[in-house]
């Protein structure tokens, strides 16, 4: 599945058939199609739900100011979550419908191809490192897989309300500026996830609403 296929089709998507019911849009993701850092967060809440776009609220303002932190603008950065729709009454999203919505995730790693893949909190990070341990026993531990380093790190939500935590995300993306600027990885494990070649991809993301 390419890119714009993955994104037309996850706008209107009933695979897992659960969470279509629950959400008000859809929120496939954003950001330049040639971005070197690529955030994957758990799922859409209410203010993603209502706005059709990923990391908004609290914890969006919180990312905002993790990027700034670094040098970065939320322009520059391509953002989005394991699952395209608000799972109900908050709770976090269930294995099936995290596979049912990753063909729509490994259309966008293809498409994007960056080189630093920011997994925030636990089920993010098992997903994309397909590790087991819980993300506060790998977090910061850069992982080289399919030609890109995949870096686990603490949810912006447990981080918001716990300033340990916070001051853990605070180092973890003071990292992040080093491992841009690395050279890929030649030696690297794989998930599977195929590579655009950079001349194929285009510049910038398609407007989705």
């Amino acid at each position: 599945m390419d890119f714009a296929e993955a994104q037309k089709e996850a706008l209107e998507c009933c695979r897992c058939g659960t969470l279509c019911h629950s959400r008000t849009r859809a929120v496939f993701g954003e950001g330049p199609l040639n971005a070197e850092l690529f955030v994957v967060g758990e799922a859409p809440g209410f203010n993603e739900d209502r706005e059709g776009k990923p990391f908004r609220g609290a914890s969006g303002m919180l990312l905002d100011r993790l990027l700034l932190s670094i040098g970065l603008e939320r322009e520059k950065v391509y953002l989005t979550t394991l699952v395209k729709c608000k799972p109900p009454e908050g709770r976090a999203p269930k294995p099936a419908e995290i596979n049912a919505c990753r063909p729509y995730l490994l259309a966008q790693l293809a498409a994007v191809d960056p080189k630093v893949i920011v997994a925030l909190g636990d089920l993010a990070s098992k997903s994309l490192t397909g590790r087991k341990e819980s993300v506060s026993r790998i977090r910061g531990r850069v992982i080289p897989l399919d030609g890109r380093y995949v870096f686990p790190t603490l949810s912006l939500v447990r981080a918001l309300y716990t300033p340990a935590e916070r001051a853990l995300l605070v180092s973890d993306f003071s990292r992040l500026p080093k491992l841009i600027a690395a050279e890929r990885p030649s030696t690297y494990g794989t998930l599977n996830v195929s590579r655009i070649p950079a001349a194929e991809r285009e510049p910038i993301q398609p407007g989705l609403w």
